[in-house]
């Protein structure tokens, strides 16, 4: 990353380089100058290829492998993929293909950078609490581009709050597009809306995960892990009021007497409390892993036998059912990803807060090996099918195109809109 000068960060991948040169030519084209099927004319270098650009906040480490495959695959479809964030996450250590630009929100900034970059569609992954998207939103509405949201359509976390989900509801409807985490959240979306819906399953890249050669006993031998079968946890542990519920596994290790079984505790925010209280003859924390090839990670997830995060499973369940790993896990406020675990076939699934169901089910895996065997195979099976990277892709292909080719009702008179500097 380099500094611009004015606090802002501009990726110099090849990607970013190619972006940035082409940027200074570009201009605050209005919609009626765009050639029919919604490729723009009159870029920089006389390209012909369309821009898609996402808005989001803090970008996670595990986006950046999705967003490097949706760039290319974006450019075999005739456009250009480019994000401007506020944020990436600082643990980040993948390389951004994608033309990328850190930019704070400010909406003056944003509204400047949209006109430089001068796209044909524009997708906002924000949260309702980044005050940036209702100008924004507003603003590209107004000026007659085409904008997606992707979004889970409610806080899953309080789904029945009426107050916030009068927000959710209004950005539905002003929208050119939604992109959905999975098919049952529309659900959440009035019937009129769901033709400009487009399900884009979500995931992690698979693709980008390496082949992992060495065989268990040597993964566990090099990590000083003694215990013949592993439980997993894998998740940032002190988000969000721990949601997570890390704490439901050490609590089942502290009494748990089978010397030949260890829970095994991966990623960032273990409390001292809990930390005092798991059990050092078989409990082992190896902190926050992070490294640019995911190698670290992938050879402990292939080292274990079975996944459990008894809370907000989230994407940690797609990374398990890969590797082959079945998923205990408890009912509550699950995030989209629970749909990909079906109870009984690929994990378990207990009720809310019942800590000695959760013991039992993980005991059960451990201890019945073919019917470990089996949901291992359903869970790779599964997952595989179900929320592969070019699916998701698919998904954001589909409501780009839509939006790009269908009608963009701004309820704006274009001659004064182009007419008024905003």
């Amino acid at each position: 990353m380099a500094s611009t000068g004015d606090g802002s960060l501009v990726d110099r991948s090849p990607a970013a380089a190619r972006w940035s040169h082409a940027a200074p030519g570009m201009t605050d084209r209005p919609r009626q100058e765009r050639a029919p099927g919604g490729s723009a004319r009159g870029d920089a270098g006389g390209s012909d290829r369309r821009r898609v650009l996402l808005i989001s906040n803090r970008v996670m480490h595990y986006r950046v492998s999705v967003y490097n495959y949706f760039w290319r695959r974006f450019q075999a479809h005739g456009w250009e993929f480019i994000v401007t964030s506020s944020e990436l996450q600082p643990q980040n250590q993948q390389r951004c293909d994608f033309p990328f630009q850190l930019l704070p929100f400010q909406f003056a900034r944003y509204r400047d950078h949209i006109r430089q970059v001068a796209p044909d569609a524009v997708i906002l992954f924000l949260h309702l609490k980044d005050t940036i998207l209702w100008p924004l939103v507003h603003w590209l509405k107004w000026r007659g581009l085409p904008v997606a949201v992707w979004t889970k359509a409610r806080n899953l976390d309080d789904p029945d709050n009426p107050f916030r989900n009068m927000f959710f509801d209004y950005l539905h409807a002003i929208a050119d597009g939604l992109i959905l985490y999975t098919g049952s959240l529309n659900r959440f979306v009035s019937a009129r809306h769901r033709n400009k819906t487009f399900v884009a399953n979500n995931t992690v890249n698979f693709e980008d995960f390496p082949e992992i050669c060495e065989s268990k006993e040597q993964i566990k031998a090099e990590l000083g892990i003694p215990f013949e079968k592993v439980v997993l946890f894998s998740g940032r542990i002190g988000e969000e009021q721990n949601r997570k519920k890390v704490d439901h596994l050490i609590e089942i290790f502290r009494t748990l007497d089978r010397p030949d079984v260890g829970l095994v505790i991966v990623g960032s925010g273990l409390s001292d409390e809990w930390r005092q209280r798991m059990n050092p003859a078989n409990t082992r924390y190896l902190g926050e892993v992070h490294d640019s090839g995911n190698v670290r990670i992938s050879r402990i997830f292939k080292m274990a036998d079975i996944c459990s995060i008894p809370g907000h499973v989230g994407l940690g369940l797609n990374q398990a059912f890969y590797w082959g790993l079945p998923m205990v896990t408890e009912e509550g406020r699950q995030p989209p990803e629970i749909e990909y675990l079906r109870n009984g076939e690929n994990g378990f699934i207990v009720p809310e807060n019942d800590v000695d169901a959760l013991r039992a089910q993980i005991l059960h895996l451990i201890t019945d090996e073919a019917d470990r065997r089996r949901l291992s195979a359903n869970a790779r099976r599964d997952i595989m099918a179900n929320a592969s990277i070019e699916g998701m892709f698919q998904g954001f292909l589909n409501c780009v195109e839509f939006m790009a080719h269908g009608p963009v009702n701004s309820g704006v008179d274009e001659s004064a809109r182009d007419r008024a500097v905003i």
